[in-house]
């Protein structure tokens, strides 16, 4: 019984971190501020994956999306011209109009879905999505098309990106 305790405890102190952090990350103004509540946030959900039993998944979303994503967005935000930001303020407003009322539809869309679909599994499924096993077999069996699909999507945007940053650093048409 305290260890279930614990769990709440440590799942509802997980979820308000999460959330805050979500919350401070689109609110703060200062670019590498907004990068590191978005690490912040990552680690929440990992520590949530390890509350699930999804240890594979926990380990994934800080390696992948703390460590490399982040990584990526770092460098991006060093790469922007950042004095080009005042020209776009005049934009702001209409940015933010167009941003909640196309947030409120996806919000209200979710919970349309979810209110007209009820979960459906098989029971005894659930104790083997986090397990590494079960993900290498599914990713190089059923899904092995996809996942060859998206590596080549991730390689020619890779491309592009290096292609692009080369364009502006020795003085392309972008300049």
């Amino acid at each position: 019984m305290a260890v279930l305790i614990a769990k709440w405890v440590i799942f509802v102190i997980t979820s308000l971190l999460a959330i805050v952090s979500s919350l401070l990350m689109i609110t703060r103004r200062n670019t590498i501020h907004s990068a590191l509540f978005m690490i912040l946030a990552f680690v929440a959900s990992a520590i949530l994956y390890l509350l699930l039993g999804c240890q594979f998944m926990a380990m994934i979303q800080i390696i992948v999306y703390a460590g490399a994503v982040m990584m990526l967005i770092l460098f991006v935000i060093m790469m922007i011209d950042l004095s080009k930001e005042e020209k776009l303020k005049m934009k702001v407003t209409r940015t933010k109009i167009a941003g909640v009322i196309v947030s409120v539809l996806f919000m209200l869309a979710l919970i349309l879905v979810m209110g007209l679909n009820s979960v459906k599994g098989k029971l005894g499924a659930l104790s083997s999505i986090g397990d590494a096993k079960t993900i290498g077999t599914l990713l190089f069996t059923k899904y092995l098309l996809p996942f060859e699909v998206a590596s080549i999507l991730l390689l020619a945007a890779m491309v592009g990106a290096v292609m692009l940053s080369k364009k502006k650093a020795f003085g392309g048409e972008d300049q």
